[in-house]
């Protein structure tokens, strides 16, 4: 369980934005009036009450990092392929998403700087979910290998085929 708790300056600050944000949507009073309770009252157990949305546990560096590789090798591979004259189907090499029940960090950040941030536009016509179990162990297989080899942004045939054996 990640550390939860607030120094009495945080508490305040946020009771105080719970106030403003409870005056400035009437219709969502009760909300913010109960947020502020739990925080003015320091109930910890109950700060995740406050938005259920939020993740708990922060994303890493070392979490993002690795995503960040995975879609710079799928990066890689389409241009590849390009130059190649290839789809990335051709090469049995197509991103496929991250799988949003079993990796919901992974999909989720993923989806968040492709389609918010707008990073890695050219893999845009590829999903965002896999719906596999399958998709993180064989990314990360790939990524071994590509990382083993250089981590080249222009591949051959072969290079690439050795990725996805």
């Amino acid at each position: 369980m990640p550390d939860t708790s607030l120094t009495f300056a945080e508490r305040l600050i946020l009771s105080n934005q719970f106030r403003i944000l409870g005056l400035l949507n009437p219709s969502d009073i009760e909300h913010y009036r109960q947020a502020g309770e739990i925080v003015e009252s320091g109930y910890e157990f109950l700060y995740s009450e406050i938005s259920p949305a939020m993740n708990l546990e922060p994303i890493s560096s070392e979490f993002g990092q690795e995503v960040y590789d995975i879609l710079d090798l799928f990066r890689a591979i389409e241009g590849s392929a390009m130059d190649l004259n290839k789809t990335t189907s051709d090469l049995h090499a197509k991103f496929e998403g991250f799988d949003g029940n079993n990796d919901d960090d992974h999909f989720g950040f993923a989806k968040f700087v492709r389609r918010d941030l707008g990073r890695w536009s050219e893999l845009e016509k590829y999903p965002h979910n896999s719906h596999s179990s399958a998709s993180l162990p064989r990314y990360r297989k790939m990524l071994q290998r590509w990382q083993s080899i250089g981590k080249p942004f222009k591949m051959t045939e072969d290079q690439i085929a050795s990725l996805v054996a």
